[in-house]
């Protein structure tokens, strides 16, 4: 069992653009940071600058904003964090350390973390389920969305990996309801890792690599595994058209994804093109985040 790192003295902003050029030394505890943000830096210990204070004692994960409003977990609750003012609880009794995952899909806001899922609608959390199914169904095919692990909204419909399967909902708008009898894909290899709707398809990071999967009709779709490297869970971030003008130097001409495989960090563009804008080992984590902004990918993992 490896021993736990301690960093107990800050060097302050490192002259290195690449985070391997940064201190960080596990014998001395000395560090050095890549990005400081309303901090400062005095006698090795990082502090709120003057004026900003904290707005509560929440240690928050799996944050989610849909550009208005911003959600996060919090032990065993979700809850809406406003600008100003205390976070409000939505849902209580969900399951502790299970990674949420959300989309967010005209005004409503789903989520669901392998265990429990949900939608909020208008500033209120409730079960994602129809009341009746909008057409013939004699034998109850057709019912709720499943409880799936991982999120993604492509061709007019919400994507949900449960396991080794992806399910799809319906079309038209049906957003609450699945077909049990032929709503999903073909099984992957694995678990599925992650869900990247880019351009007219998705990429499915399985146990063996990355699958696109192409097309917007569930009944034509085709499948080609276009990389082997297989994603760590949480480190997707999704690069929306004209949000982003580069990834590493190359002009980005529409939708696009970033994440990190062992092997470094992986860029998907439409038609399925892989490629890895960068070589490095990264070792697999319990809990991966990652974010993209102000032109940078921030990958985040806690051993």
């Amino acid at each position: 069992m490896s021993r736990a790192l301690r960093l107990t003295t800050c060097l302050g902003l490192g002259a290195s653009a690449a985070l391997q050029g940064l201190v960080c030394d596990p014998e001395t505890g000395r560090y050095e940071l890549a990005e400081a943000v309303n901090v400062d830096v005095v006698a090795g210990r990082v502090v709120r600058r003057p004026g900003l204070t904290r707005l509560a004692g929440y240690g928050f994960s799996d944050l989610f904003s849909d550009g208005a409003e911003l959600y996060g977990v919090c032990c065993d609750g979700l809850y809406h964090i406003p600008g100003q003012g205390e976070p409000a609880l939505l849902r209580g009794g969900l399951t502790p350390g299970a990674p949420m995952a959300f989309v967010a899909v005209g005004g409503d806001v789903f989520f669901a973390n392998g265990c429990e899922i949900g939608r909020i609608r208008q500033g209120v959390a409730e079960a994602w389920a129809g009341e009746r199914y909008h057409g013939p169904d004699r034998i109850g095919r057709y019912g709720p969305p499943p409880v799936g692990h991982a999120l993604a909204y492509h061709a007019g419909r919400i994507w949900i990996a449960v396991g080794n399967c992806v399910h799809f909902t319906e079309g038209a708008g049906l957003l609450d309801w699945v077909d049990g009898l032929g709503g999903f894909l073909p099984p992957f290899v694995g678990r599925i890792r992650m869900l990247a709707p880019v351009g007219g398809g998705l990429f499915v990071g399985d146990d063996a690599g990355v699958v696109h999967v192409a097309g917007t009709d569930p009944k034509k779709m085709t499948f080609v595994r276009v990389a082997r490297a297989a994603p760590l869970p949480g480190s997707l971030a999704l690069l929306p058209a004209g949000r982003h003008d580069a990834v590493a130097g190359s002009g980005l001409d529409g939708d696009a994804a970033v994440w990190a495989a062992t092997d470094g960090i992986h860029l998907g563009l439409p038609g399925g093109r892989v490629r890895r804008v960068a070589a490095a080992p990264i070792p697999a984590a319990s809990r991966v985040a990652a974010v993209a902004t102000r032109g940078r990918y921030l990958l985040f993992a806690n051993p």
